[in-house]
């Protein structure tokens, strides 16, 4: 897989990349998503796409969180070129001190494209990356939130009935010397699984009391920190319907030439140790 009064009321804890040891848990789980092309404007060559998105995130507030993720997708092309990007992401996440240690790699028909290694340290003047490969570099970044900080904030604001978030995202990708600006649009609170196809109501409706979960839409916009001015199209949106525990479902991944939306088809629940009281 990157402030409203809810923001402003614990946003100097978040400004650092942590969260009040007291925020709400997350379910520690694996889920696997099944990708499929949704649309594409004439102007891309884009002709089919789909893939396969796995997700596995365990922990607590407490410990920190884990998170494994990779993205398989393939794509087809008028020319009858085919491509298959291989996203592969471990990260570790910790609220005290507010740390985020990543990995990310890049394949390209099962060839290293990029990868890069690091540890993102969050402070009072903001954050300190140490790069440990592909070059070992130190970089300074202004503030920012890491993402399951992110992640637990948009659950947060859903709860006290915001409506807007805005907040500054670091994951470390790209050349991990990068910012992302967010908004996020909360839709209505609501319980019954709305939006959620025949499948994944299956699969989530299994686990004992989901049905009576609060989900929110949640439509985030990313944006390049330090774009032009003015009016900015962002990056690419996220938008997908959440619990409130932290897990996604009806997922849709819109690039601006094309989108892909991405169902649940298998979820396995992973027991973590409790915090201490």
């Amino acid at each position: 897989m990157r402030h409203g009064s809810i923001g402003a009321a614990i946003g100097a804890a978040c400004l650092s990349g942590a969260l009040p040891a007291n925020a709400l848990e997350l379910q520690s789980h694996r889920a696997v998503y099944d990708l499929t092309l949704s649309s594409a404007e004439p102007s891309t060559s884009l002709v089919e796409a789909s893939g396969r998105l796995v997700l596995e995130m365990s922990g607590s507030s407490c410990t920190g969180y884990t998170v494994e993720f990779r993205n398989v997708t393939e794509v087809n092309d008028r020319e009858g070129t085919r491509r298959v990007t291989d996203l592969r992401s471990s990260t570790r996440e910790t609220t005290s001190p507010p740390q985020l240690v990543f990995s990310h790699q890049t394949l390209v028909d099962q060839t290293l494209d990029n990868e890069i290694e690091g540890t993102a340290t969050g402070g009072a003047g903001g954050i300190s990356v140490d790069i440990s490969s592909p070059k070992e570099t130190t970089l300074s970044l202004p503030r920012a939130i890491f993402p399951t900080a992110h992640t637990r904030l948009m659950l947060e604001s859903a709860e006290a009935g915001e409506r807007i978030l805005e907040a500054t995202i670091y994951d470390g990708g790209d050349e991990a010397d990068s910012l992302y600006e967010t908004a996020t649009v909360i839709g209505d609170g609501a319980t019954g699984l709305p939006g959620a196809s025949a499948d994944e109501r299956v699969i989530l409706a299994a686990e004992d009391g989901w049905m009576a979960r609060t989900a929110w839409r949640l439509v985030t916009s990313y944006f390049e920190q330090g774009g032009a001015d003015g009016e900015r199209m962002p990056a690419y949106e996220l938008s997908t319907y959440m619990l409130d525990n932290g897990i996604s479902y009806d997922v849709s991944f819109n690039y601006g030439s094309f989108s892909m939306s991405g169902k649940l088809t298998s979820l396995t629940l992973i027991e973590v140790p409790a915090c201490p009281d």
